[in-house]
């Protein structure tokens, strides 16, 4: 999943200097994208981290 954040940030920066002058029409949502994997992905790791232990609270 981090890979995949890291893949489209790079997308969203390479898109930023192809065309500065678009003001984020390529890189805005390729940002939101990434932010939303990671999110998605913290949260699960929260659940699984949770599930593993004992009392399920940390």
């Amino acid at each position: 999943m981090a890979a995949l954040a890291q893949l489209a940030t790079g997308a969203a920066r390479r898109a930023e200097q192809v065309e500065p002058h678009r003001d984020g029409d390529a890189s805005c949502p390729l940002h939101e994208a990434a932010d939303l994997i990671t999110d998605k992905a913290g949260m699960r790791l929260i659940w699984a981290a949770r599930a593993l232990h004992p009392q399920g609270d940390i």
